[in-house]
């Protein structure tokens, strides 16, 4: 790759080892010609370049479940496959392109999950012959078939708790509020753009204590159909939510919670933003607590 202007001025040429010492990458036709603008823009092109070229995160990807598990396991994380085809399939490269290559998946991904890449190239020559089948084994217990991409997201149990096929763009928008409801944020306490999700038992110790505000954030409709008891009800898809939000006292600790995740992420998010300090979000909502056996109102 050249870099520069021809001529009389300098250039860079882009090697296979990447940018080299100035002095022996910049080939100058006549130094006198260089005046100190000129040599202040080289190196503010030398330091751009640097930028541009410093290797960036990357995700770990494992190949073995059992490995996977045992390190989620010691890590209180979960285990989300990835079936895909690496060297054919349209939708699996979009997919790692505009979500796992995301500074956002990456940032969820080194907190909440170990990743495990279950590939079916078609050019298998990179694959043991123990890796396909132990590949192929994983795509029957799953019932993946051929269809790619495919996600699958099991608990510290080995449980699956979510899984989907397909991508139809959206980037980790669409993508990680889906893993975000049902990965272990179930059950670490994990931190996530200034609140914290956390597992029913966590979510109830807290709201024993009476100082504590537990903010449920569906309908009102839903709400009388059955609620947590002492929950207080604003509705977060209200117009005027953020408005009422902005009302309460800020220095009070608030457990928020809907039905399944969704509309409490989005409410933490929006209390975050009013500057309140103490948030705690319950990912999988009212329906993981009344799976629990947690007390409940009318």
């Amino acid at each position: 790759m050249i870099v520069g202007m021809q001529g009389k001025y300098p250039y860079c040429a882009q090697g296979r080892g990447g940018f080299k010492n100035a002095f022996t990458v910049c080939k100058v036709a006549s130094l006198n010609h260089l005046d100190f603008a000129t040599m202040k823009t080289l190196l503010a092109l030398f330091f751009a370049l640097s930028l541009a070229t410093a290797p960036a995160a990357e995700l770990n990807w494992l190949t073995e479940l059992s490995q996977a598990q045992a390190q989620a396991k010691a890590q209180k994380k979960s285990v989300l496959l990835y079936f895909h085809g690496s060297d054919w399939c349209p939708a699996c490269k979009e997919m790692e392109a505009q979500v796992f290559k995301t500074p956002q998946f990456l940032a969820y991904a080194n907190q909440a999950l170990v990743l495990v890449s279950v590939d079916f190239p078609q050019n298998t020559n990179s694959q043991s012959i123990a890796l396909q089948k132990a590949n192929q084994a994983l795509k029957a217990k799953f019932n993946v078939g051929e269809n790619f991409p495919t996600l699958v997201l099991l608990d510290d149990t080995g449980s699956t708790v979510f899984q989907e096929t397909g991508y139809g763009g959206g980037g980790p928008a669409e993508v990680l509020p889906k893993l975000q409801r049902h990965a272990n944020a179930l059950s670490p306490v994990a931190e996530t753009h200034g609140f914290q999700n956390l597992s029913v038992a966590d979510f109830a110790k807290m709201a024993a204590d009476k100082q504590n505000v537990i903010l449920d954030v569906r309908t009102a409709k839903e709400f009388q159909a059955g609620h947590l008891v002492g929950a207080l009800n604003l509705d977060v898809t209200s117009p005027d939510f953020a408005k009422k939000a902005a009302a309460l006292v800020k220095s009070r600790t608030y457990l928020v919670h809907c039905a399944s995740g969704v509309r409490s992420e989005r409410a933490c998010t929006q209390m975050t933003q009013l500057d309140f300090p103490h948030l705690y979000n319950l990912p999988g909502g009212y329906k993981a607590w009344v799976a629990a056996g947690e007390p409940v109102e009318k």
